[in-house]
């Protein structure tokens, strides 16, 4: 005869499809008709157990089953994040000898005004400026013209 029906033509003759060839080499194979009673016999018992089976109840909340978890990767992101910036980029981004010079300049230039200022004592307040430390800052006389004075001739290299 001809050869044995696949197992998803022997589904498909479960399910009242299939043709009439098929039918007929089912009637007349016996491996075929063993393979398509066990077949049916497991799709039986498949049905009782989904028909007579509760499902089963949940055992942990949703929020600690699902969203913990979420948690827990997001706060250890978070402590990689912090690690990363302080002792990667820190280490890694450095200052520039250009920008040290400018600002070692600025302030030493800052600081050697502010003592000048105070040396001068009374001539700082003959000019009307205050004796305050940090309010002499601000006060400078204009015994010379309106000009702007170049006062850092450093930077401008």
């Amino acid at each position: 005869m001809s050869r044995c029906l696949s197992e998803r033509t022997l589904m498909r003759l479960i399910a009242g499809g299939g043709r009439e060839a098929q039918r007929a080499h089912l009637a007349a194979c016996d491996r075929c008709e063993a393979r398509y009673r066990a077949i049916g016999d497991a799709l039986d018992h498949v049905r009782e157990v989904l028909l007579h089976t509760e499902p089963p109840l949940r055992s942990a909340p949703l929020l600690a089953r699902y969203w913990m978890p979420a948690i827990a990767a997001a706060v250890a992101s978070l402590a990689l994040l912090v690690w990363v910036e302080i002792t990667v980029w820190r280490a890694v981004t450095t200052a520039q000898p250009e920008e040290v010079t400018a600002f070692l300049s600025d302030l030493s230039a800052t600081m050697f005004s502010a003592r000048d200022a105070l040396a001068a004592g009374d001539d700082g307040l003959a000019s009307g400026c205050p004796s305050d430390p940090l309010a002499i800052l601000g006060c400078e006389s204009d015994t010379s013209s309106d000009a702007p004075t170049d006062t850092y001739p450093e930077r401008s290299r």
